[in-house]
């Protein structure tokens, strides 16, 4: 429905958030994929 992917580490590497959000972070930035300022956080969010 959402043409979402999903990607699921090794455990090894799943015990530290900062560390997950910030790699994802580090790959978007190479591939220039920025979001504008509107977008908003949502903690709690269904998937």
């Amino acid at each position: 429905e959402y043409h979402w992917h999903t990607y699921i580490p090794k455990f090894e590497y799943t015990t530290d958030n900062a560390a997950m959000i910030g790699i994802v972070g580090y790959y978007k930035f190479l591939s220039k994929r920025f979001s504008d300022l509107s977008v908003t956080a949502r903690a709690r969010l269904k998937i």
